[in-house]
């Protein structure tokens, strides 16, 4: 499996997007650039949250095709999102906001258990924690969880490595191929380089 995100986007300001590469079906694409250059757009736009031109191929499912009329809405499409505020149900603890993305989950292989991703990501000890009460860092773990628990053929990751208190969470990047299905991610470019071997 395979997958090409062709984006056109002409805001008729000062911005204009014209982007177009592959993304493997497991592995982590990385998109860098300053602040302002359209990053976010091009996660927005590939979860179909934001409509730009072009093409959209995700584990060989066409999730747009503008030249044949296709446009699957953001709710059918199998991904998972992890913004850059970390977006967590404020009325549920970790343990439910990890329940949240298993609701979403099917027979597929992947990420297969609940323990796997506390422990990836080294959340075990947060479980019964309000989310209220969860640093930054500990946010974008429980966020990157849920996500992988929605069995996605791709995590959308809006800089994930922001809050620089998560060193768990860069060494989760530490591997070629962390998680079981395409990653796509932002970071800016003044940001230190990202290692994954």
């Amino acid at each position: 499996m395979s997958g090409r995100i062709t984006l056109n986007l002409d805001r008729g300001t000062d911005f204009r997007l014209d982007v177009s590469f592959e993304i493997p079906d497991k592995g982590i694409t990385v998109l860098f650039g300053p602040s302002g250059c359209g990053k976010t757009t091009v996660l927005r736009c590939t979860a179909g949250l934001e409509r730009a031109g072009g093409r959209v191929v995700v584990a060989d499912r066409v999730w747009q095709d503008d030249a044949r009329n296709i446009f699957v809405p953001a709710w059918e499409r199998r991904l998972g999102y992890v913004f850059q505020e970390a977006s967590l149900f404020e009325h549920l603890n970790v343990e439910g906001n990890l329940h949240f993305g298993l609701r979403h989950k099917d027979a597929r292989g992947g990420l297969a258990s609940f323990s796997e991703a506390v422990e990836l990501l080294g959340i075990g000890h947060l479980l019964r924690r309000r989310v209220q009460l969860l640093s930054g860092g500990e946010r974008q773990r429980v966020a990157i969880a849920r996500a992988l628990l929605m069995t996605p053929d791709l995590i959308l990751m809006d800089e994930p490595l922001a809050s620089r208190r998560s060193c768990r969470g860069s060494s989760v990047f530490a591997t070629s191929s962390p998680f079981p299905c395409s990653t796509l991610l932002t970071r800016p470019t003044k940001w230190p380089a990202l290692r994954i071997r």
